[in-house]
């Protein structure tokens, strides 16, 4: 039987484990309700919000019943379309007490959210589960969120370190 050349039959390189890329991964309970407000430092946080447009459904439904899975496809038949009129949830980025760029919660797609022009974070969603209870008061109802952020900064134009001496002559 023919072999591959080792060019091609070589194993493929894993995939780079979650904070290789410098990401912090950040889990909360959902406890505040909505919209909830998640710190990633002194000076920069996001807004999870979801508009509904209809609050008698909220009211009325069971506060454990879940609104939004990111575990659950929408919609669970994959060959029909999206709702469009489904609740859709958004994150929102604040920095220093300003409103930055908005973003659809996307599963696993990284997400670059600027102020004032500049990127600033970038977010992946991992994980989020939102029920009617969250959405109606603060309380425990079982709603989460997981996701990993970076900081996309540009790092100070200062260059690189003075130097001590002459690099050849040893130190004492």
């Amino acid at each position: 039987m023919p072999v591959l050349p080792a060019l091609i039959s070589r194993p493929l390189l894993d995939a780079p484990a979650a904070g290789d890329d410098g990401s912090q991964t950040v889990q909360q309970e959902l406890a505040a309700g909505l919209p909830a407000r998640i710190d990633l430092d002194g000076n920069r946080g996001l807004v999870l919000a979801l508009p509904l447009g209809v609050a008698a459904a909220v009211l009325n439904a069971d506060p454990t019943a879940v609104v939004f899975d990111t575990g659950t496809p929408n919609p669970s038949d994959l060959t029909a379309l999206r709702d469009d009129c489904g609740a859709w949830p958004r994150l929102t980025l604040v920095v220093a007490g300003g409103v930055g760029q908005t973003v659809p919660v996307v599963l696993g797609v990284p997400a670059r959210l600027a102020a004032v022009g500049v990127g600033v974070v970038e977010v992946t969603v991992v994980r989020l589960v939102i029920t009617a209870g969250t959405l109606r008061s603060p309380g425990r109802f079982g709603s989460r969120i997981a996701f990993r952020w970076r900081d996309l900064t540009p790092a100070p134009d200062a260059g690189p370190p003075a130097p001590v001496g002459d690099p050849s002559i040893p130190q004492p």
